[in-house]
């Protein structure tokens, strides 16, 4: 299937230099794989560090978290995670309603977030609205896959049909990158008062020569969508 917007190996690694860049991110993402190596179990104790850390570093508005740890301990406590595919993400989004809730609340983004970085960051790829805008700009709104009531089982079959279209041979986390730097960039270019990171907003305000051009071949994929 052809992609609406094409991409190219070299988008991808580009936007992966940019983010290489970024000393906040490089931090945090040594902190989280710290936090995966030091406790590796799923006690409590364990989940509720993890669950903390994911909301607080990247802002997933969960706001029971005790409650959201819980859940996610009791979810993985009769869960194989070898053999588990994306199911286990949609599960770990869906904590019981609290009481007085008649409606569940769904935190698909903070628990794709928890997969990736405490169970498998090649089967469990981040989802945030960035990254759907991305996978929606390059495969088009008509070429989008829909699950009904599994919108991460969609999300994996369109990255799927992404990374077949554009023939890359990247890794999951490679790919997440750039999805990640090049939809900020994309919201930025379009509203430069967007809230965006404030990391990514200092590079894209201020760029060194070499971060330029970068962003010129990440923005390849929306010059004309912008």
């Amino acid at each position: 299937m052809p992609l609406a917007v094409p991409l190219s190996r070299d988008q991808v690694a580009a936007a992966n230099r940019l983010h290489a860049g970024l000393r906040q991110w490089a931090t945090a993402d040594r902190a989280l794989g710290a936090l995966a190596e030091r406790f590796p179990e799923f006690d409590e104790t364990s989940t509720l560090l993890k669950a903390v850390t994911i909301n607080a570093m990247y802002g997933t508005n969960v706001w029971a978290l005790d409650r959201m740890a819980r859940h996610v301990m009791a979810v993985l406590s009769e869960t194989d995670l070898a053999r588990a595919g994306p199911e286990l993400v949609e599960r770990l989004a869906t904590p019981p309603p609290a009481p007085g809730q008649k409606r569940r609340r769904t935190h698909l983004s903070f628990a794709a977030k928890f997969a990736h970085f405490f169970i498998d960051a090649e089967r469990y790829p981040i989802l945030d609205s960035y990254a759907a805008k991305m996978v929606e700009l390059h495969l088009g709104r008509k070429n989008l896959v829909s699950r009904s009531g599994h919108p991460y089982i969609a999300f994996l079959e369109n990255l799927r049909l992404l990374r077949t279209g554009a023939g890359l041979q990247c890794t999951t986390r490679e790919l997440d990158h750039y999805l990640w730097v090049a939809g900020e960039y994309h919201v930025w270019l379009r509203n430069p008062k967007a809230l965006i990171n404030m990391e990514l907003r200092r590079l894209f305000e201020d760029p060194s020569a070499v971060a330029r051009k970068d962003l010129h071949v990440v923005s390849r994929a929306f010059e004309n969508n912008i």
